[in-house]
């Protein structure tokens, strides 16, 4: 047994690249499912352990229901039937830095207690005494970004005119300091806002610290019912979290799926390299009286030596990179960047990944051990195997049975199951591939007929070889496999940009506000502003609503007409009435909502807090929202029922719009407004889908590229299985020349077949993934922009060509007596 596991251990010293190449592919593989595996609960955690630093324990906030006038005493409020710790009010409003008029402040107003001592700011200045009317605490952000520091003067329009402030101390980027939203956050005394605000006593903020045994949502419900003035929210949206959770965990899943296949061809193909270059050794073994059983058993445990310790890089990575991997997805989907927070090892995770790269490993070199084993020991010694592709009939059948099992999922699935889009493309993927030696057969056939009548024999032997070799076939699949996947995410990209074209030419103005607090008419004054040429206003409610009984993320606009790429599709929006909605085509079916249904809705967000709607039609919302969760009300119904604040101000200029984004500001100093031209909004949601796309790339690429890898590794294979037939050719019947001529056609034939196959099965399947997207709540409308797709179909083949160099280079160099002496 020494001797056994001395090989072994020589084996792997002496294969130090391709055995690198199986570690890199393996390492991929389970690092991406480990990220697959911890994403659900380290996201959880990191979101828990930011919103509980973010607000020192504090889990609801209390506003008042009346946008006109938000201002309340604490003591109007009751808190009766429940458990409270601790409370903490404050006066909050806004106001613009004099010399930067692009920089909005949230101006937090409260006592010591409430701010310092309850733990919601933090700083080190000790001697900073918030009683002070002209000294103020700033965000460790605002020091950051901007440069201010202790002693500084900073000028601030507020609703009460110019006011100057000195820097008392800087903060902690801790509680209140550490969310993005309040980057741009300055406490102030409280006695200060409420001058600012013209109030006396009044807070328009209040958090409550719940008794640790309470149920947050319990005790809202007890709130809400004893305090019918108010808007009672929990400061962590849980439901909002699992969604993000739930959106990247499916993202990641799409990920290790195509990974996964991509990389298993890449690993059987260096693994089948390094194992057919032992078969004289194993020749020599059986010769020598060891059995397959042992011979095998030998082969094996050096797989699982190469699954374990591939397994173990990709749990080290996984490790190492969850927090970048997974904040850079956060960041992505929901807009919110994680802090990098250390979370607890969960070692049942670990032992499942490195269980699976040792099944992966064995899977993908099961078979050629068995093939191995079933050569007699001539055969082994002397290398005489067949490397004659044959291609089982029930496999092409099974084949053509999978992609018609893809077809009949995609067209049933109605309700964008999720499970039924994931079963269609991978029975689309393995289909593909098992009709792959059928198709490769014929065509290579044509092709053979095409070489011999315009190129002469040469060519015409090197199509007719394709079919029948299993190392060009190989080849052929890992092109298809490695190509498809590749225009899938092209087409998908394209897809995204075209979409973003369309959306930005939908939008009606040059800039947009949101963020206000009053009714449209308070904002009506705006247009005598110098170079506002009109205004219009949107309004939109995105929340969680209760139909029927079943919480529903959605998107409740209220319109008049089509507007922002919500076209009307079955019925009129201006045709709507009181007690009247239209649905979004795609979100009714996935929903089972259709036209007829009568709505019961039920929303605490809403100024009517349950009433009954039905659906008289249909709209098409995918330029509004990529979700398509939208139900359109008519605006009249939307003022009297929901709410009557525009969500959105739309703004038309004939002046330099950075100008008249300050002067927008200054008019509206006082109110937590964000001012964007229609550019920088589309660039910031372009960004985030970018961020989203480019880690998908990432993981794509590094799979692709061992893909690439493994068809240089295909090539060596081939010709050491085939030098023996191409020094017999060179010395009966063609010269060098002639043969290097046949490699080359067979090269570039083959890769016409996988380019061409591999086109083909990658619009099928970008229509799959389209149908995949919707089911994860991300419609998006493939389109397929055929100059550029044919282009990269170009750039690859042409790379793919270069491959043809290493058979060529070795026939030059080819001792054809040392090839053929044993003949």
């Amino acid at each position: 047994m020494k001797i056994f596991t001395t090989y072994v251990g020589r084996n792997i010293r002496e294969n130090k690249l391709r055995g690198l190449l199986i570690l890199l592919s393996l390492m991929i593989s389970t690092f991406i499912l480990y990220i697959n595996l911890v994403a659900q609960d380290d996201i959880l955690q990191q979101y828990e352990a930011l919103y509980q630093e973010s607000y020192n324990g504090y889990d609801v906030i209390v506003t008042n229901k009346d946008a006109e006038n938000p201002f309340f005493s604490a003591s109007d409020f009751t808190s009766k039937d429940i458990k409270v710790k601790e409370e903490s009010a404050a006066i909050i409003t806004f106001g613009v830095v004099d010399n930067n008029d692009l920089l909005t402040l949230k101006l937090y107003g409260c006592g010591k207690e409430d701010c310092l001592d309850s733990g919601l700011f933090q700083t080190k200045q000790a001697d900073f005494d918030l009683s002070e009317k002209d000294q103020i605490l700033i965000s460790p952000q605002l020091s950051e970004n901007y440069g201010y520091q202790v002693g500084d003067t900073i000028s601030i329009q507020t609703q009460a005119g110019v006011k100057e402030y000195k820097v008392g101390a800087v903060g902690e980027k801790t509680g209140l300091f550490l969310g993005v939203e309040n980057e741009n956050l300055v406490v102030l005394a409280n006695a200060e806002v409420e001058s600012i605000t013209d109030q006396s006593d009044k807070v328009n903020s209040l958090l409550l610290n719940l008794d640790d045994d309470a149920t947050i949502s319990d005790s809202i419900k007890t709130l809400i019912k004893n305090n019918k003035d108010f808007n009672i929210q929990a400061l962590v949206d849980q439901e909002l979290i699992d969604f993000n959770t739930s959106m990247i965990s499916q993202v990641l899943l799409i990920i290790l799926v195509l990974a996964i296949i991509m990389n298993y061809y890449v690993i059987s193909s260096n693994a089948k390299v390094i194992l057919l270059s032992r078969i004289p050794v194993v020749g020599t073994f059986r010769s020598l009286g060891a059995t397959k059983s042992t011979v095998n058993l030998i082969m094996i445990v050096e797989n699982f030596i190469y699954g374990l310790l591939g397994g173990i890089l990709g749990v080290i990575c996984g490790i190492s990179f969850k927090e970048a991997i997974l904040g850079a997805l956060t960041a992505g989907i929901s807009g919110v960047s994680m802090e990098q927070i250390a979370t607890p090892l969960n070692y049942s995770y670990i032992l499942f990944a490195l269980v699976f790269a040792v099944v992966i490993q064995l899977i993908s070199v099961l078979q050629v051990i068995y093939q191995i084993g079933r050569y007699s020991i001539k055969n082994l010694i002397f290398e005489e195997f067949s490397a004659i592709q044959r291609a089982p009939w029930i496999l092409t059948v099974i084949g053509f049975v999978l992609l018609g099992i893809s077809y009949t999922l995609y067209t049933v699935n109605n309700d964008y199951d999720i499970i039924l889009s994931l079963l269609a493309l991978l029975a689309a993927m393995t289909g593909g591939i098992w009709i792959l030696p059928f198709v490769t057969k014929y065509v290579s056939t044509f092709f053979s007929k095409v070489n011999k009548a315009i190129f002469g024999q040469a060519p015409s032997l090197g199509a007719r070889n394709i079919a029948d070799s299993k190392i060009i076939n190989s080849n052929i699949k890992l092109v298809v496999i490695s190509l498809s996947v590749v225009l899938m995410i092209f087409i998908t990209s394209m897809s995204l940009e075209n979409l973003f074209g369309k959306a930005k030419d939908a939008f009606e103005s040059d800039i947009q506000i949101y963020g206000m607090e009053k009714k449209e008419d308070d904002y009506v004054k705006l247009k005598q502003v110098s170079g506002v040429e009109g205004i219009s206003f949107l309004y939109t409610l995105y929340d969680d609503v209760n139909i029927n009984g079943n919480d529903l993320s959605l998107v409740v606009i209220g319109l008049e007409d089509e507007r922002l790429g919500v076209k009307n599709k079955d019925g009129k929006i201006k045709e709507l009435k009181v007690g009247q909605v239209m649905i979004d085509e795609y979100y009714g079916v996935k929903n089972d909502l259709k036209i007829g249904d009568q709505l019961v809705i039920k929303s605490d967000n809403m100024k009517s807090e349950n009433f009954t709607v039905e659906i008289v039609g249909t709209v098409d919302s995918s330029l509004f929202s990529t979700s398509r969760n939208t139900i359109v009300f008519s605006e009249a119904q939307f003022k009297k029922d929901i709410n009557e604040v525009p969500s959105t101000m739309y703004v038309a200029s004939n002046e330099n719009l950075d100008q008249m984004k300050k002067t927008l500001y200054k008019e509206l100093s006082g109110e937590d407004i964000t001012v964007q031209t229609i550019d920088e909004f589309m660039e910031e949601q372009d960004q985030r889908v970018s961020g989203l796309l480019s880690t998908v790339w990432i993981f794509l690429f590094l799979s692709i590229l061992l893909s690439a890898v493994g068809l240089i590794n295909n090539q060596v294979i081939g010709f050491i299985q085939r030098r023996k037939e191409y020094a017999v050719l060179y010395s009966v019947s063609m010269s060098k020349a002639q043969l290097n001529t046949m490699i080359f056609f067979e090269v570039m034939n083959s890769y016409l077949i996988g380019c061409g196959f591999g086109l083909l099965l990658s619009l099928w399947l970008s229509n799959l993934l389209q149908g995949l997207l919707s089911s994860i709540g991300v419609y998006l409308q493939f389109s397929f922009q055929w100059l550029q797709i044919l282009s990269v179909v170009g750039i690859i083949f042409i790379i793919l060509l270069l491959t043809a160099l290493i058979p060529m280079f070795k026939i030059s160099k080819m001792n054809v007596v040392e090839q053929i002496k044993y003949e």
